[in-house]
Parts: structure tokens; C-alpha cells; sequence
């Protein structure tokens, strides 16, 4: 974002309000600092001279989950989540202690399968702290990406040829959702191609205010997957479809085409059920997919075709995830979470389904009680023989 539109878009918000009901920080604190309008009225004074940078201003500016709800809700169209995209970026010089987190941040995903390596030997110490603190599940495992090299799945029958972008989540710690999705694709009759390399999204150096950083991690992704003859890149994390589709272009002025959240590249693709899934769940919308995506139909058609009974609780509400934003701002964090947790347990679902690991990662925080599944699992075992065809 250019200085001028960044100070056009704060000096536009007429505090309306629009942004407030369903903004999950002002929900967990009920400040008029933790909400878009009010992080905006804070952003003026710091462009008038008014506030001065560091210190609470950076707190408030770096404690919005980056869901995207506010943008979504804006009657004037302001893109909200660019303005504090834009904000972090002038801000981060500013706090020290932040400064530490952003060099480390850095250095754990230049190469994650060696940190991953690195820190395997101090696996259950590591897991039970964090476990204590709430910041990971206590079960949770960490692992080496199971693509060293460029993996290529080829069905029996080929009637096109795909690339996942699998994400830091999937690759690390849910690497049996690759497997899912490729047996899918594959009984589809798509080849599936896992290019190496694939880094990060860029997600976690935005949210933090590393714009250079982000722009690098955007050219080689680009990089890799523009050479690709392909028909569809797919993903099973929502945040990195944003980040590749929407952000690419606007930090590097390149865009990837034909990417697709999996849901919406399955939709109208799998039309014979092999299995019926007789189970009432509750679908929990993942922020970015319902709020910048749009696709919240997708999943939930994809479910009922493979015959399981959809409960809708009564608010739809972010998880606390947010990436980093769970680590620097736990309570918050918190807070969301046992919000997000009432409202799928009050359905009286036997289970949960989302879309995205992360929401999968968090939710396993306080859920449980009862499993939670990537809808990709749903539809392997809804679409696939046991033996993967």
C-alpha cells in the first residue's frame, strides 16, 4: 500500500460502527481499541503526530487477528486489514522485544524441515510446555516434510494434472491430509504434482510487519509453481489461497492463476458417493475462507452430498487462531476460542469439520471430547475404495 492511500483509507472510516459486531477482539475485551474503527481512529493520531509509535500504539495495531470481517463489513469499501498490513510495517522498528520474535520468526521458516529436525530431540519438553501454556494441543507432533523432492501422484486414467501448495501446517503437522487429498484427486483421475521448493505463504512475516521478507517468500513460490504446466493449484489451508491469489499480487505485482481452496475446486467435481457419512457434525467456518473467499456453501454442499447430517451453531465465531496473533496475544486468544468452542459444543454434534488445519490445530486446544476432521478426510472416506482409488 502506498502512503497516500494509506492515509486516504484512515482519514476515510467515518466510525460507523459497521465493523464492530462481529470482530472477535472487541468481542473478547469489549474495547473500543480492540476493534477496527477504534485501531483506525489510532492510526490517525499516529499519521497526525498525535500518538507517538511503540508501546501501546504498536499493541493495538498488532493484536487484530487479520480475519478480514471488518474489510468484509465496511460500507465505504476501506481495506481495512491492508491499512494495518501497511501500519505494521512503520510500526515494527519500533518494539524490541517484537524485534526478537521477528529474527526468530525468520530463521524457523528459512528451512522448516530443519528446524523441525533441529528440535526433534527436545520433542516432549517442548510439547509440554507449550501444551501448559495453551499455545499448541498437548498430543501434537512435529514433522519433516515427507516431499524432499517433487512428488508426482498419476491416477490409472488422467483427465488433468494439478500442484498442491500444501502450507507450514500440513506439511509439519497434519501431513496425512497430503495423503487424503491425493487419494482424492487421484480417484478424480488428476495427477498430483508437490513441488519442491515450496516455502512459506509469507503469512506469519506480514502479520508481523516484514514486508521484504513476505515479497521474497512470494517470488520463489512464484517461481516455483508459475513454471508448472497445470490446470488448478490447490490448497488445503485457506489463508495460503488468500495469500497466493490476493496478496501476491500486491506485494509483488504477480499473480498466480487458477488457484482454489479445495472445497471450491471439489464442488462441482465429486458426484459419486461411494460411502454415505453417517455422522452429525458442525461445520466451523475458517475467518478467511467465509470472510475473503466467500465460500462458505462449498464446504458445507460437499457434506450433505457425502451424507452427513450438517448442525449450524448459532453464531459462526473465529477460532483465536490467527497465526501469530495466538502467540503474542494468548488471553485474546483465549478468550475467542472458548467463545468458538460454546458455540459448536451447544449443537450437540458428535463431531467437528472445518476446512483449514489451522482452525483444526486450535480447536483440538479445548475440544476434547469429540474428534475434529479436515473435510478432506470426510471426503476420502465418502469417495475412496479402501485401497485409495
Amino acid at each position: 500500500m502506498k502512503e497516500k492511500d494509506f492515509i486516504r483509507a484512515i482519514n476515510l472510516c467515518v466510525r460507523c460502527g459497521s465493523c464492530i459486531a462481529q470482530c472477535p477482539t472487541y468481542k473478547a475485551t469489549n474495547r473500543e481499541t480492540e476493534n477496527a474503527r477504534g485501531r483506525l481512529k489510532i492510526l490517525k493520531s499516529f499519521a497526525d503526530r498525535q500518538l507517538a509509535p511503540g508501546g501501546k500504539v504498536n499493541e493495538k495495531i498488532f493484536n487484530c487477528i487479520m480475519c478480514g470481517n471488518c474489510t468484509n463489513r465496511c460500507p465505504l469499501g476501506i481495506d481495512i486489514e491492508e491499512v494495518f498490513y501497511h501500519a505494521r510495517s512503520l510500526l515494527k522498528s519500533y518494539d524490541k522485544k517484537m524485534g526478537i520474535y521477528r529474527l526468530a520468526t525468520r530463521l524457523a521458516f528459512k528451512n522448516t524441515d530443519l528446524t523441525v529436525k533441529m528440535l526433534k530431540p527436545f520433542q516432549k519438553y517442548i510439547n509440554r510446555k507449550m501444551g501448559e501454556k495453551k499455545l499448541i494441543p498437548g498430543n501434537i507432533g512435529f514433522n519433516e516434510n515427507q516431499f524432499k523432492k517433487t512428488g508426482v501422484f498419476k491416477p490409472m486414467e488422467k483427465i488433468g494434472r494439478v500442484a498442491v501448495f500444501s502450507g507450514c501446517s500440513v506439511k509439519h503437522v497434519y501431513p496425512e491430509l497430503s495423503q487424503s487429498l491425493t487419494k482424492v484427486l487421484n480417484a478424480l483421475k488428476y495427477e498430483v504434482v508437490f513441488p519442491r521448493p515450496e516455502n512459506c505463504c509469507g503469512a506469519p512475516f506480514r502479520s508481523l510487519g516484514m514486508e521484504d521478507v513476505a515479497k521474497e517468500y512470494a517470488e520463489k513460490n512464484y517461481d516455483t509453481f508459475s513454471k508448472l504446466n497445470l490446470d488448478a493449484i490447490i490448497s488445503l489451508c485457506p489463508t495460503c489461497v488468500v495469500y497466493l491469489k490476493q496478496h501476491y499480487p500486491k506485494l509483488i505485482g504477480k499473480k498466480l492463476e487458477n488457484v482454489f481452496e479445495v472445497s471450491v475446486f471439489l464442488q462441482d467435481k465429486i458426484k459419486d458417493i461411494k460411502k454415505e457419512i453417517k455422522i452429525r457434525a458442525a461445520y466451523h467456518d475458517p475467518c478467511h475462507q467465509a470472510n475473503v473467499l466467500k465460500a462458505t456453501m462449498e464446504p458445507r454442499e460437499l457434506l450433505k452430498r457425502s451424507g452427513v447430517e450438517l448442525l449450524e451453531p448459532k453464531n459462526q465465531t473465529c477460532c483465536g487462531f490467527g497465526g501469530t496473533f495466538s502467540f503474542f496475544f494468548q488471553e485474546m486468544s483465549g478468550k475467542i476460542l472458548e467463545t468458538a468452542t460454546r458455540e459448536l459444543k451447544d449443537t450437540g454434534c458428535e463431531a467437528i469439520v472445518t476446512s483449514c488445519p489451522n482452525c483444526l490445530l486450535q480447536l483440538s486446544k479445548s475440544m476434547t471430547d469429540r474428534p475434529i476432521y479436515h473435510i478432506i478426510e470426510v471426503l476420502e472416506e465418502a469417495i475412496c475404495e479402501p485401497d485409495g482409488t
